[in-house]
């Protein structure tokens, strides 16, 4: 009895299915890759908002304060700390130590290798620029106090970083001066959108910032819009303040 094969056609023939929905799952395969690192990012953002406002708990309602590029276990030469990230770090569940997985958003590692290690910013903006309700001054840096925020609900505290415009030894990665979150390869991020988190604790994304009233909508514009950096009221990171 004559033994039965494969033809090369029919060898062929597979490998040309198998290519094709191969093809055709890949697109499928990312987006549900995509949207396992959005969640396992909003979980990090989460556990970061909590130990940001236990932080603040402890230090008379305020919020850790940024200074410049502040390398792990140094500290800044104008605010005499260690960078934000150090600062929370007891209060996270890895309670110490260089383990910096808490703050490594998985799509931006990928991105961007110089936040590798430290994928979210610290929402300090508004601190730096009204600084001046926050005795004792220092040189402009001054933390963030949680009573003073009126809109908790829209108040950014921390997010992505869709920019690669910070050092890869930076552990205090903030937005004093840049829009991180908004600005980059925002397509790559989680499906063209950052993570954001809120001083009330929610995380939420965006694919831009979010400061016009909506078509509609009544109410003023400060009301209606989702996003702001200052204590007493809602603005954007740019224009007029």
């Amino acid at each position: 009895m004559a033994k039965m094969g494969f033809t090369l056609i029919e060898l062929l023939v597979v490998m040309a299915i198998i290519s094709i929905l191969a093809l055709l799952l890949f697109p499928a395969f990312q987006k549900i890759q995509d949207k396992a690192n959005g969640v396992k990012c909003s979980s990090n953002l989460r556990q970061i908002g909590a130990a940001l406002t236990i932080f603040a708990g402890d230090n008379s309602g305020v919020f850790p304060v940024s200074g410049g590029v502040i390398p792990y276990n140094q500290t800044d030469p104008t605010t005499g700390q260690y960078g934000w990230t150090q600062q929370i770090e007891n209060y996270l569940p890895t309670k110490g130590g260089q383990d910096t997985r808490i703050f490594q958003c998985p799509t931006t590692s990928k991105l961007y290798p110089s936040s590798k290690s430290y994928g979210y910013f610290n929402g300090s903006h508004a601190a730096y620029y009204d600084y001046s309700h926050e005795p004792p001054q220092t040189n402009g840096f001054a933390g963030l106090r949680l009573a003073r925020i009126q809109y908790p609900s829209k108040h950014i505290l921390a997010g992505d970083i869709a920019s690669n415009a910070f050092s890869s030894t930076d552990a205090d990665k903030d937005d004093y001066t840049q829009n991180p979150a908004f600005t980059g390869t925002m397509s790559k991020m989680h499906g063209g959108k950052s993570n954001i988190l809120f001083v009330d604790g929610h995380v939420a994304q965006f694919a831009t910032f979010d400061y016009s009233k909506p078509a509609g909508t009544a109410g003023t514009d400060s009301d209606s819009r989702s996003l702001t950096v200052w204590y007493d009221r809602v603005a954007d990171y740019s224009g007029n303040r």
